[in-house]
């Protein structure tokens, strides 16, 4: 490893590298095209950074793409990547769709050896002949597996038209596999398989699932909010669902934001901010927000409506108990539900049919969560140290779960829920005898002082 890249590790006080970031180092740094595979939250971000930067001569142009399927992921490892890449004199531009292309155009023209960017975007600048690949030398496909699906498979294979050079080193990264026969369609060739799914991490996640009925569940939410250093990411099918949900939360004035397809760059950004600055509690989000985003200590992860699959239900689960930390994931539903979801992964889930520990305020997990704000993103090496290694919820295969409508990007989404501006912290959370009692006395004086003429 560069003398640089050690020293930085030494200094920031990593003491050991995770299985997948020691297992691709030698061949990434040796220029083979790799397929890796690893649980979500063991460091992959990391896993390709260090030995491709090193491979990336300063000032020759670009030389290294990073693909990714959302625009927050695109930022989180644009974020990480440039962190390292400073400390080689290398600079790495995002290119993202939703944010302001002339900006993106401009930084263009100093020809930055990295980009990371969504497919979409980059599609575009090729497109309008804004953007050569002809030095590049390393593509790597983050989340490959979602990445090489429908229409955003044709928007990496035009990518790969466009590089036009079959010595450029491929690298596919994941948590779940990617079918070869589209990988090796797109990019003809072998990759050499690195799967590190079967190693264990030290970390913790305990899976629950809570019998609560359909009209219940923001009820459910309500009763969380209230307890102490509560955060939780809160996933739903559909964005119809997310909007009335945030409406409800919004009228018992319980901090949250929304992430949903359709919104801007900035309005995501903000309510990402939001959330790891610790001023909202609760994230709304579809399965856009399952793959790849880090919030350092999480604490836990809320499905407020069944997963479609064992593959959603891993990533999404993936949010939290992140670098061998504890976490929690709970699913809402009915025991038909129940059933569902224990078909669908290969791993323990409690069900929960009285009150929940977590609702007595002396949950482990939130005791030792973070206590809000000025937790920076990482993806650092874990310790190695900690409980003992727990089994990762694994999809299993061919298991999934019918549904009535899905949350495919459309004009509706356009209309997503904003940011919603949080109470300050020191406020409590009312309960629903103080606001009717206030509401009731409010209505007495309006009574009282129905044509009395206002004072001046």
């Amino acid at each position: 490893m560069h003398q640089q890249f050690e020293e930085k590790i030494q200094s920031s006080g990593f003491s050991e590298l995770t299985p997948i970031q020691k297992a691709v180092y030698e061949p990434l740094k040796d220029g083979r095209s790799i397929d890796a595979l690893a649980p979500t939250g063991t460091g992959k971000t990391l896993a390709f950074t260090w030995p491709l930067l090193e491979n990336v001569t300063p000032d020759d142009g670009e030389q290294l793409l990073v693909l990714a399927p959302s625009q927050e992921l695109a930022m989180q490892t644009t974020h990480v990547m440039r962190e390292w890449a400073s400390t080689l004199g290398l600079k790495v531009l995002s290119l993202t769709g939703g944010a302001n292309i002339k900006n993106q155009l401009d930084r263009l023209k100093k020809h930055p050896e990295v980009l990371v960017g969504t497919p979409g975007r980059v599609v575009e600048l090729i497109n309008n002949n804004k953007l050569k690949l002809g030095r590049l030398r390393t593509l790597v496909l983050d989340e490959a597996d979602e990445l090489l699906r429908d229409d955003t498979a044709k928007q990496v294979d035009e990518i790969w038209d466009a590089i036009d050079n079959s010595d450029v080193q491929v690298a596919l990264f994941g948590a779940t596999e990617v079918d070869e026969k589209i990988a090796a369609g797109v990019f003809d060739r072998e990759f050499e398989r690195i799967d590190q799914r079967d190693v264990p991490m030290p970390t913790k996640i305990e899976h629950e699932f809570w019998l609560t009925a359909t009209d219940q569940r923001n009820k459910r939410l309500r009763q969380l909010a209230a307890q102490k250093k509560m955060q939780a990411m809160v996933f739903f099918n559909t964005t119809k669902q997310l909007k009335m949900t945030a409406n409800f939360l919004a009228h018992e004035h319980i901090g949250m934001a929304t992430l949903v397809r359709g919104d801007s760059s900035s309005t995501r950004e903000r309510a990402m901010r939001s959330f790891k600055n610790g001023d909202a509690k609760f994230l709304l989000t579809t399965d856009v927000g399952a793959r790849g985003l880090d919030i350092p200590d999480l604490p836990v992860v809320i499905n407020f409506d069944l997963p479609r699959d064992g593959e959603t239900y891993t990533h999404r689960s993936g949010r939290t108990g992140r670098m061998g930390k504890n976490g929690l994931v709970i699913t809402f539903g009915n025991d038909h539900d129940a059933r569902d979801l224990k078909r669908m992964v290969a791993v323990d889930i409690e069900v929960v049919k009285g009150r929940p520990r977590l609702l007595e305020n002396d949950s482990a997990i939130l005791r030792n969560s973070r206590a809000g704000g000025n937790n920076k993103p990482s993806s650092r090496p874990s310790s190695g140290k900690g409980k003992a290694a727990t089994k990762v919820a694994q999809p299993k295969k061919n298991v999934t779960v019918k549904t009535d409508d899905s949350d495919k990007p459309s004009t509706s989404a356009k209309k997503s829920t904003k940011f919603v501006k949080p109470v300050r912290k020191e406020q409590e959370v009312q309960s629903r005898e103080d606001r009717f009692a206030k509401e009731k006395k409010a209505k007495r004086k309006h009574r009282k002082d129905k044509g009395k003429p206002k004072k001046a």
